[in-house]
Parts: C-alpha cells; structure tokens; sequence
C-alpha cells in the first residue's frame, strides 16, 4: 500500500511537471520540476530497505501463480491451449528464472512446429521471441542474431511483430553498449537499432504504451537532449497505467537520464523507485539494485551499499545471469572490503566504547552497593515511620469515632434529661394536687370520691405523654430516621407518623435500639408490652423490608445523628 500511494503520488508530480514544462514552450530546461528533497529520497531507501526484507512474500505470491498455471496443464490435451499456457508459464519466468524460462521457450518451438504456419505463424513468431528474450538476457548474442535473421514475418500479426522487433531493437542496443568504443561496430549495430525501432512503430497500434515508448526511444536516438531524455519519460509514465515490471525499467532509464544531467539526488530517488519495483514484481533480470550499490558506496553508505549489492547478487544468482554475475563480480569486492574495514573500525569504536561503559560500570556498583547500604537504613527507618504513622492513624480513628458516639450520647442524654425533667416535674405536681385533694376527701370521710380521684390519677394519659415527649426528643436528635428506615421497605410498606406526629409503637421498637438499648426486657417494660409483643413487631417489620432479615438491625444502626 505504501509504495502505491508512493508510485501514485509520483505519476502526479511527473504529470504536473510536463504539464508546467509545455506551458514555458522552449524556455523549458531539463531540469525544470525535478527538485526532490534529501529526506523524500531518504524516505524511498527505507521503503527500499522494508521491501528486499518482504521479497520472499512476492516471490511466493509468484509461485503460486506459477502452481496454477501448471496444474492448468495436466491432462491437457488441446495444444493450442496448451501453447497459450506455455505462453503464459513463460511470461511469468522471464523476468524471474531463467533456465525455467528457456525450458518453456523451448517448449513453444516445440509445440508451434506441430501447430503449423499459415495465420498460425503467430506461434512460431512468439517461440522465436521466447527464444530471443532468453538469449538477449544472459548475453547468448550469437544465437540472438541467429533467431533474428532467420525470422519470417510472413503470416505473423501486427501485434506479435511489434513485440518481436522491440526485442530485435533492445538485443542491437544491447550489442552497441557490449562494444562501446569501437565505432564502426557500434555505428553498424545503432543502424540495425534504428532499423527495428521503425518495424516496431510500423505494428504498434497508435495509441498504446509501446507506440509512444518505442517513438520515444527512436527520436531520442535520432536527436538526443536532456529535456526528451528526462521530460519525454517522465510524460510517458504520467500517460499509461503500466506493469510494475514496465515501472521498473522507465524510472531506471529516467534515473539514468537524471544523472547524466548532473542530478544525481534525483536519479538515486527514481533508482530506488526502481528497485522497488523490480522486487514486487519479482523481476530478477535487473541492474537498478548493482547501480544503487555503485551511488551508495560513492556516498560513503556502505551498509546499504553492501544490503543492494547482495540485493542484485541474489537476483543474478536467481534468474541464473552469468552476464550479470560478472559486472556484480567487479564491485561486490570492493563493497565487502569497504563494509570489512568499516565493521573493524566499528568494532574497534565498540571496543573503547565498552571498555568505558564496563569502567563506569564497576564504578557504579561501587557507587550502588554503596547507596544500597543507605537506602536499607532509610529504608528501615521509614518503614518504622510508617508503621508507627499507621498506628497513630489507627488510634486518631478510633478516637475520632469514640468521640463521635460520646459526642452523640451526650446529645441524647441532654436531650432525654430535658424532656425528663419537664415531664416528671408535671407529672409530680399533678399527683401532689391530686393527693391533697384524696386526702381532704379522706378526712371527710368521702371514700368514694378519694377512691374515685385515685383511679383517675392519669396514669395513662401519663404513660401516652412520656411516649410524645420520647418522640419528640428522638426526632429532634434524629430528623431524617424515618426517610432512612422507609429505604430498607419497598415504596408500598413505607411507615408513616401518625396524625400526632408521633412514632407508631413498633417504630418505637427500632428508636430505643438506634438509642442504645438493645434488652429486649427493657424494651417491653419501658413501652409496657410483653417481651413477645415485642419480637412479635420485629418479625413483622423484618418480614416486609427490602435487606435481609440478618442485616436488618445493623443497617437501622447505622443511620446517623444529624
């Protein structure tokens, strides 16, 4: 996905730059919109890096395709069914292998002999230009120009002409750098390039890749600037949606071009956008990676100089290029000896270095065992601390609590003390007038009427005004008991005052326990009830509550003084 996005956001800038370079007509230069930043070719290596540690993943993408493709051949018994799938196995190995790819080639001769001429000579022009892709590779150029001089076009159609003759023109150019400094060769075999240039363009459909690239290559022969060297390509790649594989060998040729006109930071960016390419495509017959080594190690980066080198060894020992095993051969020495000597240096840098690093060390654990010695001190010093600071909290709480509920008792005693004094002073006058008069009744000798008033001394209203002034009381001490206590019942089982005001009795039951007095002997004679009565309307209020029966006098202990 990355080198997507990478690859689409170059065929923008290339689009934008031809773009800007036609609206300056022939004030454009060469080197019009090719600025490329350190960091953005920084960033191509290190994709460059994470794709040849991925290139396995490809290649197996690559031989799963290829599995397909001859399970595809099993039992086949149609052979031009069979050729295409030959075709196809070909097509798939060129580029990757090159003994498999010559065992298919071969494979085409043999079956295009069988298939016949006549229309049908398409097969035989496309086992010829197997052959010729092969032999063109590893630099088999004698029987190269063998295959090429004893073609016959004859019956052969437009399109597979056009693709034979692009192979015609890249094995002459491919003789004319073989023989580089030697002119009259040379002249001879870029004549023959041209030559086939002009077939190829002849059986190009107009509008396609090959037209336009081939056009291209044949007007840079015939007229060659640096302006059509770099703009021309670069409007090219901006035009076609092209393979991966055909990526790969136009940024390699725009590289090339960018260094020739002095930009090599620009060149070093589109090689690496090479090389990534040639590795997802799983292209093994290649030179971008043995030129990116060559940039590397003039730029003194000997470890990736050394990571591409091998990068293009194990594609030359791959794909089997004996050609491309000799160039590798004349640099990967000088590499390895560069990487050999900066590795010692390194190693000799480590060495210093860890030798200071184990001094700093010892001094360190002197220093440590030192300071370790302290902290236990300190250490036990603070746990003591903390410990006693614990104990005092603990206490602080405790006492904190005690003073809570001594605090809170001494509120209920003042306020009972009170509401004693009020009630018993009364009740004491009202029985002393009562019993002045019994006994002025009495020295009358008025028995009825001093037996009369004793029986209706009030004990009763007595008792029923001692139970309003302890309600009283409590919800002075306890406003909220009430809306506490009617949490622990469902809404339909909420206990209500009554009309007075005043506590039901079994509510009554529950004050005198939040109080402190939890005999239920007590309970029953201060309220005048049997100590049954008394279990008997716990039970009941038990039995309606929301909480459990076993948790129930905890929580009405629990609710708090305001």
């Amino acid at each position: 996905m990355a080198l997507t996005a990478l690859i689409l956001a170059i065929s923008m800038f290339i689009g934008a730059g031809t773009a800007a370079a036609s609206d300056h007509g022939s004030s454009r230069t060469a080197t019009d919109g090719l600025l490329i930043g350190k960091d953005e070719t920084e960033d191509v290596l290190d994709e460059l890096d994470k794709t040849i540690d991925r290139r396995e993943q490809f290649n197996k993408a690559k031989e799963r395709r290829i599995a397909d493709l001859k399970a595809g051949l099993a039992g086949m018994e149609d052979p031009v069914r069979k050729f295409h799938i030959y075709n196809q196995l070909f097509e798939e190995y060129k580029i990757y292998q090159y003994d498999s790819a010559y065992f298919y080639a071969r494979r085409l001769e043999s079956l295009a002999k069988s298939l016949g001429g006549g229309r049908d000579n398409d097969f035989s022009a496309v086992a010829s230009s197997a052959l010729l892709c092969c032999f063109k590779s590893v630099g088999f150029f004698n029987e190269a120009v063998e295959i090429i001089n004893g073609f016959n076009p004859s019956g052969v159609s437009d399109g597979v002409l056009a693709s034979f003759y692009i192979l015609c023109a890249s094995t002459w150019q491919n003789l004319s750098s073989y023989v580089e400094g030697l002119p009259d060769l040379q002249e001879k075999y870029d004549s023959l390039k041209l030559e086939y240039y002009d077939l190829a363009i002849a059986y190009s459909e107009k509008d396609s890749f090959e037209y336009a690239w081939i056009s291209l290559e044949r007007e840079l022969a015939g007229n060659y600037s640096d302006e059509l060297a770099v703009f021309g390509r670069r409007n090219l790649l901006a035009r076609f949606n092209i393979s991966e594989h055909a990526q790969a060998e136009q940024y390699s040729i725009l590289a090339s071009a960018l260094s020739a006109i002095g930009k090599q930071n620009e060149s070093l960016y589109y090689r690496a956008i090479s090389a990534i390419c040639d590795i997802r495509s799983c292209t093994h017959e290649t030179t971008s990676a043995k030129v990116l080594a060559e940039c590397m190690y003039r730029q003194k980066d000997i470890a990736r100089a050394s990571k591409y080198i091998h990068q293009a060894l194990y594609d030359a020992e791959f794909y089997n290029s004996r050609l491309r095993m000799v160039e590798i051969g004349t640099i990967l020495p000088v590499i390895e000896n560069s990487r050999y000597m900066w590795v010692n240096r390194q190693r000799t840098l480590l060495t210093a270095f860890g030798a200071t690093i184990l001094v700093s060390l010892i001094v360190t654990i002197v220093l440590l065992g030192k300071i370790r010695r302290r902290n236990r001190r300190l250490s036990e010093t603070h746990r003591n601390l903390v410990k006693n600071s614990d104990m005092l909290k603990k206490t602080s709480e405790a006492l904190s609590e005690l003073n809570d509920k001594l605090k809170e008792t001494n509120e209920i005693k003042d306020q009972y003390i009170i509401q004693s004094l009020y009630g018993n002073s009364a009740f004491v006058n009202e029985v002393e007038e009562q019993t002045k008069f019994a006994a002025r009744k009495i020295m009358a000798r008025q028995y009825d009427d001093a037996l009369m008033m004793l029986h209706h001394l009030g004990i009763k209203e007595e008792r029923e005004r001692m139970y309003a002034s302890f309600d009283y009381a409590f919800l002075k001490l306890f406003p909220n008991f009430m809306e506490e206590f009617n949490k622990l019942f469902p809404d339909d089982a909420h206990i209500h005052l009554d009309e007075d005001g005043h506590l039901p009795m079994e509510i009554r039951i529950f004050a005198l326990m939040r109080l402190g007095i939890d005999n239920a002997a007590k309970i029953a004679e201060y309220l005048n009830l049997s100590v049954n009565t008394v279990y008997v309307y716990k039970t009941k209020l038990k039995s309606r509550s929301n909480v459990s029966k076993e948790d129930f006098d905890a929580m009405v202990m629990a609710i708090k003084k305001q």
